[in-house]
């Protein structure tokens, strides 16, 4: 059996707590069907969540939710890390309605990201206020 690395499963379980979040099972039988989640581990910078938190509502759900109406994604969301995780602080989650994801859309969603002005937080972009540390690319079950 292979060493497992505690990065590894902080990740696995995250994951599983992310997908129990979004589950697959409809309470909303109209509610569009994901065929795939496409997760997005993100860590603060000096420890300031709330900061990266809110450029994330701000910008890229401002762009989602855009996407939301045009039928190219079918839902967005971000989870906090409860527990402190030392890997990441925010997890955001995205569900398309077809199985290529983003990639599959990307062309559509480059249009939404160019016709959108940034909205900096505390004088500050993404890139001084957290990094992109992981990413998963989830099939419901």
């Amino acid at each position: 059996m292979s060493k497992v690395s505690r990065r590894n499963l902080g990740f696995g379980f995250a994951t599983l707590a992310a997908m129990s979040a979004v589950s697959p099972v409809l309470a909303n039988p109209t509610a569009p069907v994901i065929a795939v989640y496409e997760l997005t581990f993100l860590k603060a910078r000096h420890g300031d969540t709330a900061s990266l938190s809110r450029f994330i509502s701000l910008n890229w759900f401002a762009m989602d939710r855009l996407a939301v109406q045009q039928g190219l994604m079918t839902d967005y969301r971000l989870l906090i890390s409860a527990d402190g995780a030392p890997e990441w602080d925010i997890l955001v989650i995205d569900g398309y309605p077809k199985v290529e994801g983003y990639s599959g859309v990307a062309k559509a969603f480059e249009a939404i990201r160019a016709a959108h002005t940034t909205i900096p937080v505390i004088g500050k972009t993404l890139d001084q206020l957290g990094e992109i540390v992981a990413s998963r690319r989830l099939l419901p079950g």
